[in-house]
């Protein structure tokens, strides 16, 4: 039962300047970097130095909690391991692949004779070979949830898209709208679930007329329209709005698990061809370069030829006079330079001229923030009681329940980031417990 349902607000998405271009392939890239980290997990190197490798071919490996092989993107001759951007903000070890344009696949990838015949466990098992992560942005090992010892009867596909600027899963599904249905299939038979769903804003009517013919090949699936608010794609929100429970720790609570659309589409991929992650979809979009459009990269694609397929910055502006935004506007992080990677949870980058500085301006306990945040949290208390180093407090206004979306930042017409101060508000418990 729900007692409290989450909430959200309409926020200018922005979206239309990279929905007026179509999906374009960019697949050969001079250069690919297979970072050596997943989610905070440093990676174990398989190839060397001058080794030549093929696309799917695994070049590295997550090992500990959730392990996973990590594959090549491209074909052609590992030339270096050196230092590179991560969205995360911070530069970490990668496997430089030189290209050869051939197109040379791995001995592993080729047609599966009857996916029909796969068990679960056979299916969850492909999840893990493929090197699936969660493609929404939070990089989670897709075939963990699958390994729920609860009953999952519910598998929703997440293509909501709430943050302003991105369209990326929205392009996707207008190019594969099949694919995104088989990976839905697939996952469900993961489980055994019975009922999936693949979610997105009502106002994104195109979908309907891509997804609506297919529908009738795979019995048990529905779309959800939701509202135009943010943060309409939250996990918690979805489940509620779709399955009318919620929880505490975990959605498999509810019977319910929740995947990215593109991860849906990958898993297809693999499923029924033997082919991993080595590509996706990204938004390049901003009000600073001339043509945002939506992309599919191989893993590995350095941002900077993508800013240079948008027709490069606009008039008078470069690199020096940009902010660069890994993610969406509301919870990515600011990168300074455009030398970014792409990454298997990197979706967009959007790159916007640097504002005019502002007044700074103190807090006018408004109380905005408070109005604005989804679970009924006041930010300001938390801020100021994790400033005394009042732990307790902390805790006793659930400061752990921030959901990280960055409203509270967004409302605050004293221009503070809210959001950085319960963070540390959050990482204050995390060191008392």
């Amino acid at each position: 039962m729900i007692v409290q349902k989450a909430k959200g607000i309409h926020i200018d998405g922005r979206k239309s300047m990279s929905k007026e271009l179509p999906l374009q392939d960019y697949l050969n890239p001079q250069f690919v970097y297979i970072h050596l980290l997943r989610q905070t997990e440093s990676l174990k190197r398989v190839v060397e130095v001058g080794e030549y490798v093929r696309i799917g071919q695994v070049v590295a490996l997550r090992e500990g909690w959730g392990p996973l092989p990590i594959h090549a993107s491209v074909s052609g001759t590992v030339t270096a391991v050196k230092k590179v951007w991560h969205s995360s903000g911070k530069m970490v070890d990668a496997i430089e692949i030189k290209n050869d344009f051939l197109g040379a696949m791995d001995d592993s990838i080729t047609p599966e004779k009857d996916p029909s015949s796969l068990t679960k466990e056979q299916l969850v098992e492909k999840m893990k070979q493929a090197g699936l992560s969660g493609l929404g942005g939070a990089g989670f090992p897709t075939f963990v949830k699958y390994q729920s010892k609860l009953p999952i009867n519910t598998v929703i596909i997440n293509a909501v898209e709430c943050e302003p600027y991105i369209t990326s899963d929205y392009m996707m599904i207008d190019r594969y709208p099949e694919k995104l249905l088989k990976g839905l299939h697939y996952m469900m038979a993961s489980v055994g679930a019975t009922r999936g769903v693949v979610a997105y804003k009502a106002y994104n009517s195109h979908i309907t007329d891509v997804l609506t013919p297919f529908l009738p090949l795979y019995p048990g699936i529905e779309i959800y329209l939701s509202k135009d608010i943010y943060p309409a794609g939250w996990e918690k929100y979805l489940i509620q709005q779709i399955t009318k429970k919620t929880y505490n720790s975990l959605p498999s609570e509810a019977g319910a698990i929740v995947n990215n659309a593109q991860t849906a589409m990958v898993f297809a991929d693999m499923v029924e061809h033997n082919v991993p992650l080595i590509a996706r979809g990204i938004t390049i979009t901003g009000e600073g370069i001339k043509q945002p459009r939506n992309f599919l990269v191989p893993i590995g694609t350095p941002v900077k030829d993508l800013i240079e397929q948008c027709g490069g910055y606009i008039d008078g502006l470069d690199s020096t006079k940009t902010n660069y935004i890994a993610g969406g506007p509301m919870t990515g992080r600011a990168i300074l330079i455009d030398d970014l990677i792409v990454n298997d949870t990197l979706g967009s980058v959007i790159i916007r001229p640097i504002p005019d500085p502002k007044l700074s301006v103190e807090c006018m306990g408004c109380g905005k923030c408070a109005d604005a945040c989804p679970v009924f949290l006041t930010p300001t208390e938390i801020w100021h009681a994790s400033e005394r180093g009042d732990i307790e407090a902390v805790k006793r206004l659930k400061a752990s329940k921030c959901m990280g979306c960055g409203l509270c930042s967004h409302v605050c017409p004293s221009h503070i980031d809210i959001t950085d101060f319960v963070d540390k508000a959050k990482a204050l418990i995390r060191k008392g417990a």
